[in-house]
Formats: C-alpha cells, structure tokens, sequence
C-alpha cells in the first residue's frame, strides 16, 4: 500500500514538517561524511526571510520515511518559465520518485514551465549539482554530496544530463611545480589592474557595483534564473563570504578605474587538508589581458607551502578554466570529483 504524499505550494508562514526533514536523516544514517543539515537554516530558508519568496513560487512535497523533493519556480535570464528541482533525498526506490516528481511537473507545467531543472535548492547562488562518482572523502563546504543511486534514478525518470562540472586535486608539490598560464605582460600596463585581499568591508564597500558584474558574467550559466540585489545579498554578504576572506589567496580585482575586473574566492577544506580555487570570475573588458594568470599566480603564492593538497572546485567541462586546470593538476595522485545538472521537458507529458 503507497504511504500518502503530501503536497503543497509554499506560503511565507508555512513551516517545514519533521517528516520532511526526516528523510535525510534516513539516507544517511549510517554515512559518517554526510554533513548534515541545520533545521534552523532551512527553516530560514523556507520563509519570508528569504528573498527567493518575492520573485519566485515554492512547491514541496514528501513521502513519509521514503522520498522529498522541492520545487522552484522562476525566470530564466531570456525571461523563460522553468521550474528548478532542489533538497531532493530519498532511498534507492523508484516507485515513491515517480511519484513525487509527476506532482511536481504537475505544478510545473501550471506556472507554465516547459522542463524541470536540477538539483539546485532555490537558485545556482545556492548549493546545487548531483554528485556522479562515489565519494571517497568528505565535502568540502558547498559541494554536492549525495548517494550513489541518485543518478541512476534520474535516468529512469526521464532525466538527461544537461552540464557536467569536475572538481580536480593533486598534490601541492606537483602543482606548484608546474609551469603557470601565460602572462604576456607586454600588453598590460602597470597600474592596470590592482589586487585587493578580500575582507567584509571590501565586499560591503563595492557590493552594488559586485552584484552587477556577477549577475552579468554568471547569467549565461546552466540553470540560472532572474535574481534582484535583494536576493543576491542574502547569498553573498559579510557573514557568508567570511570563509573565503579566511582562505588564502582570496581578493577582488580592480581595473585603473576602479571598476571590478574580477575576482577570487579561495577556500581551505580543513577536513581533507586542501587549498581550492573555489571561483573566479574575470569581467568581459578583462578577458584578453593576463588577469586570469595573475589570479592563478596570486593563489599559488598565497597558499605556497600551507597545505599538502591544492585543487580547482565545481568547474564545467566546456568552461574556459578546464585546459589550465587538467595541466596544472598532472600528477599521480590526481583525483576527480564529478557532477552533472539534468533537466527534463515536460511540455507534451500527459500527468
């Protein structure tokens, strides 16, 4: 006999159920890497709190002791309906996914969706992606970690791979050892660019002129949706940044004009003892000078000899970072991290 599921558009004052949070719980029980969930963050999450409320809609639904699955509705950066998929655990069955995900396209296609995008819990400024390989360490902050058998699912669901992303490590001594991009600094004059170490103070200082240039560079990313300064700022603030202004290397970088050329967050992973090239962002006008060296270079300097691994985090395979990456990190003891974004059109389903 099929438990009940239960389903519902989200309202600011909802609460989520015990039952919700309690499938997680389940999955990893017996997972000593799994790094858990705080109840009071996502019931922040889930309220008015959050910004998301004010320009997206919410579906949850859940499947007592067996499934849970969250939906997100929103526009696209070319102004598209799609709904975003996310917080989606359940044990290996089947029968209870079916379930929970023909609801969820059900709703969809009533916010006028044409396919369902994921896992990405609210928007891609948010935790997202499905872990493919079986883990064999413990995330680090941020990455995506999931059992097995989430993939093998989604492909029984209908689900196709929509972008892949690796994360890279190798031994710092390989790494720092290895020739560096070029930087032809014959096209670039001095003064051109400056480079500050990130604080709290720098990011509140420029926060305006940073949620431009990041939106703008990220807008063309798998799974991106519209995103005002409001949300934004929730995800990326003095407190949430502080990690990366703790880690080495990080900083902004400013153009002769003082408008942001780019940008670094570095993060140390204490559990696994590695330093990570966690993001980077070059601004359009930058593209074509020896920044994105100059970022490179800043970080392996800023890291030297601090930790015995070093490696790049949550890099798309058809991004321009990947050549680098793959001859920087050449050693034996190279290891891959792989995830993936699947979408799935729902336009002509009969649910």
């Amino acid at each position: 006999m099929n438990k009940p599921l239960i389903e519902q558009e989200w309202r600011p004052d909802d609460t989520l159920s015990i039952d919700f949070l309690a499938v997680a719980q389940r999955v990893y029980a017996d997972d000593p890497w799994w790094p858990g969930e705080d109840a009071d963050v996502l019931a922040r999450q889930f309220s008015s709190a959050n910004p998301f409320t004010q320009q997206g809609k919410i579906w949850t639904g859940y499947i007592r002791g067996e499934a849970r699955l969250a939906g997100f509705s929103a526009l696209s950066a070319t102004g598209e309906r799609v709904v975003n998929f996310g917080f989606w655990e359940t044990i290996n069955l089947l029968a209870p996914n079916q379930r929970l995900f023909s609801a969820l396209a059900r709703w969809a296609k009533e916010q006028g969706a044409t396919r369902l995008v994921g896992p990405i819990n609210f928007n891609t400024l948010g935790k997202f992606r499905l872990r493919l390989d079986c883990p064999s360490c413990p995330p680090f902050a941020g990455e995506a970690y999931n059992p097995p058998w989430y993939q093998h699912l989604l492909s029984a669901l209908g689900f196709q791979e929509r972008a892949k992303y690796f994360s890279l490590y190798d031994d710092a001594e390989v790494i720092q050892k290895r020739p560096l991009p070029d930087e032809d600094t014959s096209r670039w004059r001095n003064g051109d660019v400056t480079l500050q170490p990130l604080t709290p103070a720098l990011w509140d200082n420029h926060q305006d002129a940073l949620y431009r240039a990041i939106t703008q560079n990220f807008s063309k990313n798998v799974g991106w949706t519209a995103c005002s300064q409001a949300l934004f700022n929730w995800h990326f603030n003095a407190q949430t940044i502080k990690p990366y202004c703790d880690s080495p290397g990080s900083c902004l970088a400013f153009g002769a004009e003082g408008d942001i050329a780019g940008l670094l967050f570095s993060l140390y992973d204490p559990r696994n003892q590695t330093g990570l090239f966690k993001t980077v962002m070059i601004a359009p006008r930058y593209r074509r000078t020896p920044l994105y060296a100059t970022l490179v270079r800043h970080f392996l300097s800023s890291v030297g000899t601090r930790y015995p691994r070093l490696g790049v985090a949550l890099l798309n395979w058809q991004g321009p970072t990947t050549r680098t990456s793959l001859q920087m990190c050449c050693g034996a003891n190279k290891a891959f991290h792989d995830y993936a974004l699947f979408s799935r059109e729902i336009t002509h389903e009969l649910l």
